[in-house]
């Protein structure tokens, strides 16, 4: 056994004799994050269920009478207060007494009588994204408005034909994959990353800063073990804690999918069950697993050349915390646009190129050439990384930097 070799197992050994790393490695990704997950996706799912039975309250001003607040409060779900002033429906919303506030124009029902528009004018506020208060209320207005405008067809001896001379037919060519893609994609490479980074930031601060600090670094290096076997070994230590993380990260998300696939088929969403059915792609879980071996590899020797160059563990974690920024933002660029496409430049972008590659490969339009670009680039910048590890374990000036 190389020396290397004898110093990777004492390494993961007093790793994994730390519960943190077994908390960050195996407990965290394959158990806590995905019941948060499902927590947080059962209780969206409740709210979006409560308010298909929800009623709502809608303040109303208008000093005329119309079949329209008729239609209106004829309505199972709405329920319509009448208030005294304009003001009164606006306050009313604004201090979320009501959800929805309406008020007809004065000469509403002349106008309608004259064959001449009538204003509505509809208050609201946008932040409950779940609320279906204005999609009833306008959906009864869209009504009123088809009916009076077939009667004054109808008086004029039209039909809808004539004031309707285009028919648009529109069709959504979008498969399940594409679009469980952009759903999803962005944001299982935004996950796996931040992972990839759980997993080796600290290995990489316990093996270079904090051996510094705990004075085993100097007596590591004073043996006769070379600076490439040291490199080696705790390279290889790192890059075993981050892919560890993400392998179970991966598992932390693929098997509850499983067992809500196999087991609560119908209880689930037609819609939400077809984008899990897209999901569940082997070819695509295995091809972003080996994107993101070099990638923990890279990050794994880059994070352990910084943690060296620290003099102390808590330096070494200022310096990663904001470094680790640099591989975080690229992810968010695809959730900001998420029309963005994945080009020759953007394949050489770490991070950037798996969110937006994870986002092809579950919608089946990969482009295995980009895939090959980013893979191996990702490979020179190990290369890289690597390289300047190795510049600062052979430098005395850092290893003995006070």
């Amino acid at each position: 056994m190389s020396k290397w070799q004898v110093l990777l197992i004492k390494e993961i050994k007093h790793l994994f004799r730390d519960t943190k790393t077994i908390v960050q490695t195996v407990i965290l990704p394959t158990f806590i994050t995905p019941a948060l997950l499902g927590a947080i996706f059962w209780y969206v799912g409740s709210i979006a269920n409560e308010e298909t039975k929800k009623t709502y309250d809608i303040s109303a001003y208008s000093t005329i009478e119309s079949n329209l607040i008729t239609q209106l409060a004829d309505s199972d779900r709405l329920n319509i207060l009448s208030e005294e002033s304009i003001d009164d429906v606006i306050t009313s919303v604004t201090e979320g007494n009501t959800e929805i506030g309406l008020v007809l124009d004065e000469s509403f029902s002349e106008n309608l009588a004259t064959n001449n528009s009538a204003k509505i004018t509809i208050y609201s506020k946008n932040i409950d994204t779940f609320s279906q208060a204005k999609s009833l209320v306008t959906n009864i207005i869209d009504d009123f408005e088809d009916t009076e405008r077939n009667e004054r067809l109808l008086a004029l001896n039209l039909t809808n034909e004539y004031v309707n001379p285009i028919i648009i037919d529109e069709e959504d060519l979008t498969t399940e994959e594409e679009s469980a893609g952009s759903i999803f994609g962005a944001i299982l490479a935004l996950f796996f990353v931040m992972y990839v980074m759980s997993g080796s930031t600290y290995p990489a601060v316990d093996l270079g800063a904090g051996e510094k600090e705990r004075g085993t670094m100097e007596t590591l290096i004073s043996t006769n073990i070379s600076s490439v076997d040291i490199i080696i070994g705790k390279m290889l230590s790192v890059t075993t804690s981050a892919v560890l993380t993400a392998t179970f990260s991966m598992l932390g998300f693929a098997i509850p999918m499983i067992v809500i696939f196999l087991f609560y088929a119908d209880s689930v969403n037609e819609y939400l069950f077809s984008l899990l059915s897209a999901l569940l792609n082997p070819v695509a879980f295995l091809a972003v697993f080996i994107l993101i071996i070099p990638l923990s590899v890279f990050m794994g020797a880059f994070l352990l050349a910084i943690s060296v160059y620290a003099k102390t563990p808590k330096e070494a974690g200022l310096l990663l915390g904001n470094v680790l920024i640099i591989f975080i933002v690229p992810c968010y660029i695809p959730l900001i646009n998420p029309g963005l496409e994945l080009d020759f430049v953007g394949a050489l972008i770490p991070c950037y190129n798996l969110a937006l590659l994870t986002n092809n490969l579950i919608a089946g339009t990969v482009d295995w050439f980009l895939y090959t670009v980013s893979f191996v680039s990702t490979i020179v910048y190990c290369c890289i990384a690597i390289y300047v590890t190795y510049i600062m374990f052979d430098d005395e000036n850092v290893i003995f930097r006070s």
